[in-house]
């Protein structure tokens, strides 16, 4: 991190070059303004090409909602299930990209004020100001009293000098006055009119994520701290210092009013068409989809998808293609065709906890969320499904279906990759990336809807989403009934260990307890219960409270300043295979 922040440094200083691009002389147009930005937003490609030490896979992992999965050497993402590690510098990927993005942030903040067009200019303005809360927001849920870096350093000696490890409250202090800012000064205008292009980060996703901290940190942090915290710090932009004034719930409950009324964004008729499994060349022979009126609605013009990761099934390179999808796909199938038809040829990573199946049907079994998020192989298998296709550890028969690589027979031939299908645009080239073009969604409206609900603590927004999927509405607001909607709307998405953590350490260590004794399969072998590795599920959330370990790497550059966190000194820490 010392390196990034030495060479964003350098670049700072160096006013002397005439025909180098520099802050001395960029940007000096819009375009370079929008080129300026590219860079960050390129930080959101940095997680999707090594997943693994993201915090979007390590919270689908971490929930209660799937176990690791993989083949027999995957021990990564096993540990990762059971709040173990294998190795020291595990999450080092995913911190050094995430603190280049914030760097590239500040670097934007700091020069933006060069864009003549007032509108451009507070549109690209709140876009980095979202940007660098996002990154720290991601990184403070993963490791806590993280390092905080919320300008350009103003010389080479301040460059060199590690950050200091900050307080929870600056943190999010910082976090949220950025979004506030944000929200401001950025135009009101509608997701499929952002001046700056189609998917950048806009007014509404500020709104909305303010309202995903403030949930965060008043129901994690005074469940952490046994205390009442109802309202969210926040720091002077200039100075970083706190101030007097919080972001309060009434303020969070304001914005979220805004993004609902005037965003224009909605729900999606079907929430089956959000999820590409039901696009026009899998359907013609994926008997569940054609259950399915109309066909998946692309990402670009999708008005329930808000915060993306945008990704391409056409890319050349695996940074830009989704690696999500590969690694949470059915792993690896000879015979695709007949075997689990339209899935396959992935990681095997994330197999689904039996529970979560069982429990849902028990709870609403007329949902049809269900089967829309879960591959059941009862279901929909066959006789020529292979159990442990290619060692696959941990698997349960339960695959979640929003995030899968799939093909598609056309014209009597097999694609293995949706790139290769000519009808989405395809070669007929099996470019072999994992190339699903479903974008990860990081923020879409019914989450705005749910938070609503949970803010105001009344129905509207929980009957708004039972309606699309055509549920009786609930007569009055419970905290019970809110759990569950968000359970079974926003499975599979990253969003469960969020909640998990907020809603207290009692009901977090009983969610991860679900996990034991669900029929598994290792290797193709005989079946047999899930079990604790390790201390267990229960005693390894006591130990760390759901926090991971800083990078070894990043502890020894600051030389000591920061401090590892609670439950990752020891070897009860670290896991070295099934057992």
């Amino acid at each position: 991190m010392a390196m990034t922040l030495f060479a964003g440094c350098e670049a700072f200083l160096d006013t002397e070059s005439f025909t180098d691009r520099n802050t001395g002389n960029f940007p000096s147009s819009e375009q370079d303004a929008l080129q300026l930005m590219t860079g960050v937003y390129n930080t959101l490609n940095s997680g999707v090409y090594e997943p693994g030490s993201s915090y979007w896979m390590t919270a689908m992992l971490a929930s209660d909602e799937c176990y690791g999965g993989g083949g027999q050497d995957d021990y990564d993402v096993q540990a990762s299930d059971h709040l173990l590690v294998t190795e020291e510098n595990v999450h080092s990927d995913y911190w050094n990209a995430y603190y280049s993005g914030i760097a590239r942030a500040n670097m934007a903040i700091a020069n933006l004020e060069k864009v003549e067009d007032e509108a451009m200019r507070n549109q690209l303005l709140g876009e980095a100001y979202f940007l660098r809360s996002f990154f720290l927001f991601d990184l403070t849920q993963l490791c806590g009293e993280i390092p905080l870096v919320s300008s350009v350093p103003s010389s080479v000696s301040d460059a060199a000098q590690y950050p200091e490890q900050a307080s929870i409250e600056e943190i999010y202090g910082t976090i949220a006055a950025g979004l506030k800012q944000a929200i401001e000064i950025m135009p009101s205008n509608r997701w499929d009119a952002c001046i700056s292009g189609l998917r950048h980060a806009t007014k509404w996703d500020a709104e909305a994520l303010l309202a995903r901290v403030y949930l965060f940190y008043t129901g994690f942090y005074s469940d952490k701290n046994n205390t009442t915290i109802t309202e969210l710090p926040l720091v002077d932009l200039e100075t970083g210092e706190l101030i007097a004034e919080t972001v309060k719930k009434d303020y969070v409950i304001e914005k979220l009013n805004d993004c609902i009324q005037n965003s224009g964004h909605e729900l999606v008729s079907d929430f089956r068409l959000m999820w590409s499994y039901t696009n026009s060349a899998t359907k013609k022979d994926y008997a569940y989809a054609q259950q399915v009126e109309g066909t998946w609605i692309t990402d670009d013009v999708n008005p329930e998808a808000m915060f993306q990761i945008c990704v391409t099934n056409l890319a050349e390179s695996s940074r830009f293609c989704n690696k999500y999808n590969q690694y949470l796909g059915v792993r690896k199938r000879s015979n695709w065709e007949t075997n689990a038809f339209p899935f396959g040829r992935g990681y095997g990573w994330a197999t689904v906890n039996p529970y979560v199946w069982e429990k849902w049907g028990e709870e609403e079994p007329n949902d049809i969320r269900r089967a829309a998020s879960i591959w059941n192989l009862a279901d929909e298998g066959n006789a020529d499904y292979t159990w442990g296709n290619d060692q696959q550890m941990e698997e349960t028969g339960f695959w979640q279906k929003k995030y899968q690589t799939w093909g598609a027979i056309v014209d009597g031939t097999f694609y293995y990759e949706f790139s290769s299908v000519p009808e989405y645009g395809g070669t007929g080239t099996d470019l072999g990336r994992g190339h699903s073009p479903q974008n990860i969604q990081l923020i879409r409206f019914a989450d705005v809807l749910l938070m609503h609900s949970e803010l105001t603590q009344t129905v509207d927004g929980i009957n708004r989403v039972r309606a699309r999927v055509n549920l009786p509405a609930i007569g009055s607001y419970s905290w019970e009934a809110l759990e569950k909607e968000r359970r079974h709307e926003l499975a599979f998405e990253a969003i469960r260990w969020t909640d998990m953590r907020r809603y207290g350490k009692e009901y977090a260590k009983a969610a991860l307890a679900t996990q034991l004794g669900g029929t598994i399969r290792n290797a193709a072998g005989d079946e047999q219960p899930m079990k604790d590795q390790g201390p267990g599920y229960v005693a390894r959330y006591e130990a760390t409270y759901g926090f991971r370990p800083f990078p070894q790497s990043e502890i020894s550059l600051s030389n000591g300043a920061l401090k590892q966190n609670a439950g990752w000194t020891g070897a009860d820490s670290k896991y070295a295979g099934w057992k």
